[in-house]
């Protein structure tokens, strides 16, 4: 959507949407291909074992 927005020249969504029949809540409401991607995995290392003397 944002591709068709740049070549089409628009500065808002809503215009673009308007062209292309297209629901701004519709528009709105799809995700993001970087939402779909894995989440890497925490590389926080697990707290030490305290040692007593």
């Amino acid at each position: 959507m944002r591709t068709i927005q740049l070549l089409l020249g628009h500065r808002s969504l809503a215009t673009t949407a308007h062209y292309l029949r297209i629901a701004t809540n519709k528009v709105c409401a799809t995700s993001s291909p970087f939402e779909l991607l894995p989440r890497p995995a925490s590389t926080v290392p697990p707290p030490a074992t305290p040692q007593y003397f």
